[in-house]
C-alpha cells in the first residue's frame, strides 16, 4: 500500500488533512483504508452532513474550530485523575465537548452519537473555577473551608506580631527591617546591641555583621498552628480531590463515549473543509465486483504544479467496465498520469473522503497494489525487474484470498521486448479469469494478448497537424518552452478500443526536445522501412 501511496502522491492530499482534536489526530495517524461498503457510506453520510450545516455558516464554524482546538486528551486512569491537574484537564475536555454539542441541531448531535449526560459532573467541576484555572474550591469541602480560614486568620496574627516586633526595633534600637529579613551594618555599629535579646547578630565580613530579628515566643506558637492547619488543609484537599476523581472516573463510560462523538466530529468536520475548498464530491461506493467510472477526475498534486507552471491540465474521464484494462500510450503521453489518477481517486474513495471529480463512481477493494517504476530501486539484491516480479508475486497471492486492485506502470520495462510481451500477455490473461482481480496495465508495449474480458485504451497523444500548423516558421527556444510546447499539443484523452495500437510520438517528441535533425529524419526513415 506504501508503494501505491506515493505513485498516487497521496500524501500531498494527506498533509492537507489537519483535525484539531488529539482524537482526530490519532485517527489521522491511523490512515485507514475502508473495506466495507456500508462503512464507507457511514463516513460520507457524516461528512456531508457536516458540510450541509456549516455552509454559510462562517461564525458556527468559527465557533466549532476554536471549541475542537481547545479539546484536550483526557486520561481517565485513576493516577491520571487524582490530582488538581488531571482534573483540570477532565473539566476542560467536558467544557468544549458540552459547546461543540451545543452547536450542533439535535439530528446531527444523534448522527455523531453526541448525547450528553454530564451535566451535573461540569457543575461540580465548575466550582473549581473557570477558563484555564482550577483548584480545589472551599465548595468541595465544609471543613476545608473551615481550615482555611483559620488559616487566614493566622496570617493575620502573624502579620500583626511581625508588625509589632518591627516597630520595637524602629523605635528601640532605630533598626528598619521593613520588607527585609536582616539588615548588614558595620561591626562598631552592632557593638550596643549585644544585650538585645530580640535581634540575633552573626559575622558578615571582616567588618560588617549580619542583625536578624528575633520572633516572639506568641509569634512561634502562632507559625506552628499555621503549619498544623495547613498541614489538615493539604489532606482535606488530598481528599476531595480523590472524592472529585471517583465522581470523574464513574462517568467514564459518558466520557469515552464523548471522546469518540468528538473524534467523529473533528474528522467529519475536516472533511468537508478540504471538500469545500478543493471542490471535492462524493463517491458512489458499490460492492466488488463493479464498474470504474471518473468524469472530470484531477490529480490534486499534478493539477496545482501544472497551474504553477503555467501548463494545462486536463482532467479524466474514463470508464472500466472490465476487470483487465491496458492503457497504452507513447512516452510523456498521459498513461502514467491515467492510472495515477485512478490510484488517488481509489485512495481517496477508500480513505473516507470525497474526491475531486464531476462524478467517481467505483467498488471496494480489500486491497489494492501498484508494481512498477523501480528502476533506481534494488534490494536485496534484486534488480528493478527483479523488485516488480517480487512485488507481483505478492500481490498475485493476495488474489486466492481477496480481491485486489492492481494498478502496474510500464511492468517489465526493463526486460527486452520480446519475452516483455509475452510475460505482460500471459500475466493479463491469468488475471482475466481471477474473480478478485481488477487490472491495469499502461504499457508502451504493443500488441499485448489479454483475452476477450479485457478492455484496451489508448492515450490520443500528439496532435501532429496541429503543432506543424504552429511550428512552422518558429524560432528555436529553450527547455521550459518546448515542454510547454509539447504540454500544449499533447491530447490526454483517453480512448478506448486501442486493441494494441502502437504509440508514434516518440520520435516526435524526441525532435521537439533538441535531438538533431538528422538522427530524427534518419529515425523516421527507419519506422519506414520496418512498415
Amino acid at each position: 500500500m506504501e508503494k501505491l501511496r506515493a505513485f498516487a502522491e497521496f500524501e500531498n492530499f494527506y498533509g492537507l488533512f489537519r483535525p484539531l482534536t488529539p482524537y482526530g489526530r490519532l485517527y489521522r495517524e491511523e490512515r485507514f483504508f475502508f473495506t466495507d461498503a456500508a462503512a464507507l457510506k457511514a463516513e460520507y453520510d457524516l461528512t456531508a452532513a457536516m458540510a450541509a450545516y456549516l455552509a454559510g455558516q462562517r461564525h458556527k464554524a468559527d465557533k466549532l474550530r476554536f471549541h475542537l482546538r481547545n479539546i484536550p486528551a483526557v486520561e481517565l486512569e485513576a493516577e491520571a485523575l487524582n490530582s488538581a491537574a488531571g482534573l483540570f484537564v477532565a473539566r476542560k475536555f467536558l467544557t468544549n465537548a458540552s459547546e461543540i454539542f451545543k452547536l450542533l441541531p439535535a439530528v446531527l448531535r444523534a448522527r455523531f452519537g453526541a448525547r450528553w449526560a454530564s451535566s451535573e459532573l461540569l457543575t461540580l467541576l465548575n466550582k473549581g473555577g473557570a477558563g484555564e484555572a482550577f483548584h480545589i474550591a472551599d465548595a468541595y469541602c465544609q471543613d476545608l473551608a473551615a481550615e482555611r480560614h483559620a488559616i487566614a486568620a493566622c496570617d493575620k496574627t502573624l502579620k500583626a506580631l511581625r508588625e509589632k516586633r518591627l516597630k520595637t526595633l524602629r523605635e528601640r534600637w532605630g533598626l528598619d527591617f521593613t520588607d527585609r529579613d536582616f539588615l548588614v551594618i558595620p561591626e562598631s555599629a552592632a557593638a550596643r546591641l549585644s544585650g538585645a535579646t530580640e535581634l540575633f547578630t552573626e559575622p558578615f565580613d571582616g567588618t560588617r555583621v549580619t542583625v536578624k530579628p528575633v520572633n516572639s515566643t506568641e509569634y512561634l506558637e502562632a507559625a506552628a498552628d499555621r503549619d498544623r492547619r495547613r498541614g489538615r488543609e493539604q489532606e482535606l484537599e488530598a481528599a476531595a480531590i480523590k472524592r472529585l476523581a471517583q465522581t470523574v472516573a464513574a462517568e467514564k463510560k459518558h466520557i469515552e463515549a464523548y471522546t469518540l462523538a468528538v473524534r467523529k466530529i473533528d474528522v467529519a468536520a475536516e472533511r468537508a473543509r478540504l471538500a469545500a475548498e478543493l471542490k471535492l464530491t462524493r463517491p458512489l461506493i458499490h460492492k466488488y465486483p463493479y464498474s470504474i467510472r471518473l468524469a472530470r477526475a484531477r490529480l490534486l498534486p499534478l493539477e496545482s504544479r501544472l497551474a504553477e507552471a503555467g501548463l494545462k491540465y486536463t482532467p479524466l474521464t474514463a470508464v472500466f467496465n472490465k476487470r483487465v484494462n491496458i492503457i497504452y500510450g507513447s512516452n510523456m503521453g498521459g498513461k502514467t498520469v491515467a492510472l495515477k489518477t485512478l490510484a488517488f481517486m481509489q485512495l481517496l474513495a477508500q480513505s473516507g473522503f470525497f474526491t475531486p471529480a464531476a462524478a467517481f463512481e467505483t467498488c471496494v477493494f480489500d486491497g489494492a497494489a501498484f508494481i512498477g517504476g523501480a528502476e533506481m530501486e534494488t534490494a536485496g539484491g534484486l534488480s528493478s525487474f527483479g523488485l516488480e516480479m517480487n512485488d507481483f508475486a505478492a500481490a498475485h497471492e493476495r488474489l486466492k484470498k481477496s480481491n485486489m486492485l492492481l494498478l502496474m506502470d510500464e511492468f517489465a520495462r526493463t526486460t527486452n521486448s520480446e519475452e516483455a510481451g509475452a510475460l505482460l500477455s500471459a500475466i493479463l490473461e491469468d488475471l482475466g479469469v481471477r474473480a478478485g482481480a481488477f487490472a491495469f496495465l499502461a504499457t508502451h508495449f504493443s500488441g499485448l494478448r489479454a483475452g476477450p474480458g479485457a478492455a484496451s485504451f489508448k492515450m490520443r497523444g500528439f496532435d501532429t497537424a496541429a503543432f506543424n500548423d504552429y511550428f512552422s516558421g518558429k524560432p528555436a527556444c529553450g527547455l521550459d518552452e518546448k515542454l510547454k510546447m509539447i504540454n500544449r499539443f499533447m491530447r490526454y484523452e483517453l480512448l478506448e478500443g486501442a486493441e494494441g495500437a502502437e504509440a508514434r510520438d516518440a520520435i516526435k517528441i524526441a525532435g521537439i526536445l533538441g535531438v538533431d535533425k538528422a538522427v530524427v529524419k534518419r529515425a523516421q526513415n527507419l519506422m519506414e522501412e520496418r512498415k
